[in-house]
């Protein structure tokens, strides 16, 4: 089949990618984005946040901390425009909530507490565990393609114009940063407080590295179950370009037998964590209990859309996916009919 017009034409690769419909994608507008950019890129990124930590606008940490991120997430935005290819954030997820807890440590009133150094290598820990399984391409070789979310959300408002730079400032830059700012927020105080008067680590702490360890390495295997499954399902000369390439099978081995986005569900599972994280270090109840668990609460419900958005995706692609459906929870081990009322009321079209 001939690519649709929204794609380039005259780059054959690209004609590749825009056919087989891949979890990488190019469109029309799609530019290249040289990797010495995306660098320089978060290096500013950085340098953003440092800026607003040591000329805050206000006394309030947590403020603070809230227009740091989105300062950041500005300056990521103004590559993405400048190079037209919004995957120039994709590592920002990851990165601006470091970014900010360090900005909270290095203006503590006195030296970070063991809890703090720990909840901030979990974070650093999830960074890492995302490079390693799934290294972006920005650092070494830049940018062809993008997600296609970014796409699909192109396709839906009829191309790349005004409206889908707006829409890629509020929805594809600035949400995703405030949600993993929101999940970050409950341990503000941890970090700001130092070690002066912090409590000794205890049983909650163990619970907490536990339960955020044990996410991203099941994460971890969940990808590598799908990367193996997508090895012996493509097709002859595929197996080098699985994130380009479209694979019309479904995965149901290992955590993809319990869950149809096992990822999605480690992924919020690691926000649960943190927020046991705070709870933790926030002895006197400083934190109000619908900020501790908001952040956790709201990961829960982002991932259950977004995997609801995979699985319209995937109705239109992979045959027998509604089966799936039927059988297999989204994320959670819920009862089915609870899981199935939520996707006839999330998935469009399905019954």
């Amino acid at each position: 089949p001939q690519p649709r017009t929204l794609f380039h034409s005259g780059d054959a690769l690209s004609n590749r990618i825009a056919r087989i419909m891949g979890r990488e994608e190019t469109m029309a507008s799609t530019g290249f984005v040289p990797a010495r950019i995306c660098w320089i890129t978060y290096v500013l990124a950085a340098a953003s946040v440092a800026l607003c930590f040591s000329a805050p606008p206000c006394e309030d940490p947590w403020r603070v901390g809230l227009l740091a991120i989105c300062v950041a997430t500005c300056v990521v935005y103004v590559f993405s425009f400048a190079y037209s290819n919004t995957s120039i954030y994709d590592p920002a997820w990851c990165l601006l909530p470091i970014f900010v807890a360090v900005g909270w440590m290095l203006t503590a009133k006195s030296s970070p507490s063991p809890r703090g150094w720990y909840a901030l290598g979990l974070f650093v820990a999830w960074f890492l565990r995302y490079s390693l399984w799934w290294p972006w391409d920005g650092w070494t070789v830049g940018l062809r393609t993008e997600d296609w979310r970014y796409i699909d959300l192109a396709e839906k408002i009829g191309g790349v114009g005004r409206l889908y730079w707006l829409l890629s400032l509020t929805s594809l830059h600035l949400t995703p940063s405030l949600l993993v700012f929101f999940g970050l927020g409950p341990l503000q105080r941890l970090w700001t407080s130092g070690a002066s008067g912090a409590p000794p680590l205890g049983a909650l702490d163990a619970v907490a590295a536990a339960v955020s360890m044990a996410a991203m390495l099941a994460n971890g295997a969940a990808d590598t179950q799908l990367w193996r499954f997508r090895q012996r399902a493509a097709h002859p000369g595929a197996a080098q370009h699985l994130e380009t390439e479209h694979c019309a099978k479904t995965c149901r081995q290992g955590l993809w037998a319990y869950s149809r986005h096992p990822n999605y569900c480690c992924e919020a599972t690691f926000w649960l964590g943190i927020a046991i994280c705070a709870l933790a270090g926030d002895t006197e109840g400083a934190v109000p209990m619908r900020w501790a668990w908001g952040g956790s609460v709201v990961m829960f419900m982002f991932f259950r859309v977004s995997a609801s958005l995979m699985d319209a995706r995937s109705l239109k692609h992979r045959k027998g996916f509604a089966k799936v459906m039927q059988e297999v929870p989204a994320l959670l081990p819920v009862p089915m009919a609870l899981d199935r009322l939520l996707d006839k009321i999330l998935v469009p079209g399905y019954r």
